[in-house]
């Protein structure tokens, strides 16, 4: 879909649902290039990138830091429309760089390009104010060239790796350099936006996995593993008195808590909102305390202070009051901290078997053929899947070889909701669907809060369907299961929206196994 045509969609969808946009604190595969690991440059990385469907040799770089902000250069060919490949619609309202983040994958940090007071990007667009620097820069850069910029928060890091949208893939090794070094590869963010920068939003990120059928859903932040277990599979109605269905979800939880080396270990009831609250809490408290019993006997706890706590209804998963939304809400979650406050994975939770797909399958050599949304049939072949710090970064090539029309973006969505099932029309183009399989532990996308109710996952947020005869790329993390292979499976998926109505979210399954990983070399920093 071109950047006006989408823009249109998304503001209508937007608009719609009443959310906002403010952020918080046979192509050749995305390009890796990296920087020197023994001396730094102000060079820019010169990139070989995909980004809709065109080959595009870009400068990405300096990122030249003045205080606490650093502004990205990026340059490319006037006629490769820089400002409409690279922009985000749900990030700033005006065609520039805004899509682009800076990603730390060995650390799990993401930066956001920074904002004004009035909650603007500050990325250069038409309008810049423009000035010496400006016009020196662009003398520099000769008459056929674009050159646009995007302030973050200044990196730590003398590299940092740059997560560009459009297909345009992982570049590495960025370097990081005082701004009064770099020379014409900058300007000062008053050449940018009018206004000053506000604000330098950054996030860091969080993994999310589900197991045993979806009844087994762990969240792994910095500091904290939460393993949610679904009462409905532990527990009879109003009961607390672990069922025939138990152990099985136990022993998926078991391997997540396994798989860290002790700390302390909150084992939380929650329930729904039916019956009142003071038996709600009482039933939770109990069903708390069973689980935590069970749990000793299938899982080596020793390094491990365990404490027990009912919640009752006060802390529901998901809002609503449909069967769906309540089935989640009942639940047992432990909670796994460490003394030192970052919590490490010592060991891989063993794989189960691979659950089973309604979709086509293939192999790493091969590609699957599957319907983009509108009809249009489109190829998916995996270009690649490199390891990058702590995090797989895979790249799919989505190909429109039979028409008869431009493909849908949103054959990689699970609809107008991220991956833990909250609402986001912002998502109904990004890849939020596209997973790993570990055996019968599911890896989503790796995500990021942007605001307190809003996650964005770190993988294309806007994807262009391709036009017939024309090919994408599609780049999306994930966390690393720590395997020589992985199988990437898109699920079908359904959404309840009432007690009564659900819906199927159109989303075509597909499975891809057998996929091998590759070593990028090194990350950023």
């Amino acid at each position: 879909m071109p950047a006006p045509a989408r823009l249109v969609l998304l503001l209508a969808v937007v608009l719609l649902a009443g959310t906002g946009c403010t952020a918080d604190d046979a192509p050749a595969p995305a390009a890796s290039a990296s920087a020197s690991p023994t001396a730094v440059s102000t060079d820019p990385v010169s990139a070989d990138v995909v980004l809709q469907g065109e080959e595009v040799t870009l400068e990405v770089g300096p990122v030249a830091v003045t205080d606490d902000v650093g502004v990205l250069r990026i340059a490319g060919p006037k006629d490769a429309n820089l400002q409409q490949a690279l922009w985000d619609v749900m990030v700033s309202l005006h065609p520039g760089a805004s899509g682009v983040r800076l990603v730390d994958l060995t650390r799990g940090t993401v930066a956001m390009p920074a904002r004004t007071a009035d909650d603007v990007a500050v990325a250069s667009w038409a309008m810049s104010p423009g000035g010496p620097a400006t016009d020196a820069a662009l003398a520099a850069a000769g008459d056929d060239t674009e050159v646009l910029y995007v302030a973050f928060a200044a990196p730590a890091t003398p590299t940092v790796d740059v997560l560009l949208p459009g297909g345009g893939g992982l570049v590495q090794g960025v370097p990081v350099t005082d701004a009064q070094d770099a020379g014409v590869l900058t300007v000062p963010v008053s050449e940018i936006r009018k206004d000053a920068v506000a604000t330098t939003p950054t996030a860091t990120l969080d993994a999310y996995t589900e197991q045993a059928g979806g009844e087994v859903r762990t969240r792994s932040t910095a500091t904290t593993v939460t393993v949610a277990i679904g009462s409905d599979v532990l527990f009879a109605v109003d009961s607390a008195d672990l069922g025939p269905e138990a152990d099985a979800a136990l022993a998926a939880a078991a391997q997540q808590v396994g798989a860290y080396d002790g700390g302390t270990l909150a084992v939380v009831g929650h329930t729904d909102d039916v019956a009142d609250e003071a038996y709600n809490q009482a039933l939770s408290e109990r069903r708390a305390q069973a689980v935590a019993d069970r749990l000793r006997s299938v899982a080596d706890l020793d390094g491990f202070e365990v404490t027990v706590q009912g919640r009752g209804e006060t802390e529901p998963a998901v809002a609503g009051t449909s069967d769906e939304a309540r089935a989640l809400n009942r639940r047992v979650e432990l909670v796994l901290t460490t003394e030192q406050g970052d919590v490490a994975q010592t060991v891989t939770p063993p794989a189960g078997t691979l659950p089973a797909t309604t979709g086509p399958t293939a192999t790493a050599d091969g590609h699957v053929t599957i319907d983009s949304g509108n009809g249009v049939p489109v190829d998916v072949r995996v270009r690649e899947v490199r390891r990058v710090g702590r995090y797989l970064v895979g790249s799919l090539e989505v190909s429109n070889t039979a028409g008869p029309e431009a493909a849908s973006g949103a054959l990689f969505a699970a609809g107008a909701w991220d991956a833990r099932g909250s609402f986001d029309a912002s998502l109904q183009q990004a890849a939020t669907n596209v997973t790993l399989l570990q055996g019968d532990q599911r890896l989503y996308p790796v995500d990021y809060l942007v605001r307190e109710d809003s996650r964005d996952p770190l993988a294309d947020r806007a994807i262009d369907g391709p036009d017939v005869g024309r090919s994408t790329l599609v780049t999306v993390v994930w966390p690393d299961p720590g395997t020589d292979t992985v199988v990437i499976d898109s699920p079908a998926q359904a959404k309840e929206i009432t007690a009564s109505v659900s819906i199927d979210l159109g989303v075509a399954p597909f499975r891809i196994t057998d996929v091998p990983v590759t070593s990028s070399g090194r990350a950023a920093g």
